[in-house]
């Protein structure tokens, strides 16, 4: 498949290099010849220089013949423009990186289909979302969506006090619990484990739990049970779109909101768009003066959304020792993807990069097989396949399968319903199996998957 990748920024150039290891045909145009030198000397893609509002750009990396143009620029008008362009020129599918809310407006009819734009995603929506996700329990460091809105995984951390920590996975306590979730991999130091029944969880591991989203969440509750009766405090650290967004989302869901931002001007910006209510302290978020202030070391959660990686990653670091109970640390250079969760003192860490590139990855359903996250822990994918008559495991259970040491089946979707697999589940035609995957695996698990 002949994907244009319009912007060869960081996005961009991660985005190309996920797509070349599923051997499809990769262009990436961009006006910078600094930027297409970068990616060049990391990859090997077919490279256009020009500007991708451009015609002639756009027909020279071959609009007319590709099946999909990612438009993930960091101009919000250009992208807008070079879908708009693609589309006329023939591109079935066009996906638009958006930064503003309010780029369309449906009410006047004016939407992004109006521009040939076939999807579109946008990095401080995602980005706000995904902390969302784990700002009401300490222990959870990521949910994981899929195809079907019914079905999730959850990434936790057994903590030393933990009743996990110890502890077979047979011997959890509550009988029910293991029949309605599933422990899909651990993390243990830098290796990925295949958990079974004996295996010994142990304090420090991150387990991937998936199952139905209502038992994944029963699960979380009954390990860490909600405390009710007072204010949370969350400090946020940064106030462009993500940051506001997420104090949008934290202020419905009973939180007590506090900002920091370096920016006078940004400063007053937030009193024109949140309560006077909200503390909105204008300082430097290393410097201990500043959170003390804030009030961090009485706060439930602490997050960095600034794009100075270095400062998030030292503020972050400050918050913990200071007393934060849990911090949230959001980078944006890929080089960060592995080293910031790696960090003893920052409990949830997220890339800006990787989450984008997971939202447009999730956009691109390719029938067969269906990419629903790259694990930024380890080098694996979360994937969904399709089981078709033709292949080797229809009708057959699990547990008569040789399956690769490369794949961890985590899921089964069927029809409406969401099984957690076992060696007795047989996989029907038209299952759809959801597995963790090591990349260096992919090819081998296709051909238990093909069309």
């Amino acid at each position: 498949m002949k994907f244009i990748i319009v912007g060869a920024g960081e996005l961009g150039c991660l985005l190309a290099s996920t797509l070349l290891e599923r051997d499809h045909d990769v262009i990436l145009l961009d006006s910078s010849p600094e930027e297409l030198e970068r990616v060049s000397s990391k990859l090997d893609v077919m490279t256009v220089e020009g500007s991708c509002s451009s015609v002639a750009a756009l027909k020279k990396a071959g609009a007319e013949s590709a099946h999909t143009l990612l438009a993930v620029s960091g101009d919000e008008a250009a992208n807008i423009l070079a879908c708009q362009i693609a589309s006329r020129l023939g591109v079935q599918n066009t996906v638009c990186r958006l930064y503003r809310s309010d780029a369309f407006s449906e009410e006047d009819g004016i939407g992004a289909s109006t521009f040939g734009i076939w999807r579109t995603f946008s990095p401080p929506e995602v980005c706000a979302e995904k902390i969302a996700d784990v700002l009401f329990c300490d222990i959870l460091l990521e949910r994981i969506r899929f195809s079907r809105k019914e079905a999730q995984m959850a990434v936790i951390e057994i903590e030393r006090s933990s009743i996990l920590a110890g502890l077979p996975i047979k011997d959890i306590p509550g009988s029910d619990i293991l029949q309605t979730i599933r422990f899909a991999a651990i993390m243990r130091g830098q290796d990925m484990l295949a958990p079974h029944g004996d295996t010994i969880l142990a304090p420090g591991d991150k387990v991937y739990v998936a199952g139905k989203k209502e038992n994944v969440d029963d699960f979380l509750q009954w390990l860490q049970p909600p405390v009710s009766g007072f204010l949370r405090r969350l400090v946020i650290s940064g106030s462009d779109e993500t940051g506001r967004i997420l104090a949008r989302r934290a202020l419905d869901a009973g939180f007590e909101v506090r900002f920091i931002e370096p920016n006078l001007k940004k400063c007053e910006e937030l009193q024109d768009l949140f309560p006077s209510s909200i503390m909105m302290l204008n300082g430097d978020p290393t410097e201990e003066e500043i959170l003390e202030e804030a009030g961090v070391g009485a706060a439930d959660v602490f997050v960095n959304v600034s794009h100075d990686d270095e400062n998030n990653i030292l503020s972050c670091i400050l918050a913990k020792r200071m007393g934060a109970r849990k911090v949230i640390s959001l980078t944006h250079k890929p080089e960060y993807v592995k080293i910031v969760p790696a960090l003893e003192m920052i409990d949830c860490a997220f890339s800006a990069t990787l989450v984008s590139v997971n939202s447009i990855l999730r956009l691109l359903d390719s029938g067969a097989m269906r990419v629903d996250a790259i694990l930024q822990r380890f080098r694996a994918n979360l994937s969904e396949f399709r089981v078709s008559a033709n292949s080797p495991l229809c009708g057959k259970r699990l547990g008569d399968c040789r399956l690769p040491s490369s794949l961890i089946l985590s899921l089964v979707f069927r029809g409406a319903d969401v099984l957690t697999p076992s060696g007795s589940t047989v996989l029907e035609k038209d299952d759809v199996a959801v597995a963790i995957v090591a990349q260096d695996g992919i090819r081998e698990i296709e051909a238990l998957f093909p069309k």
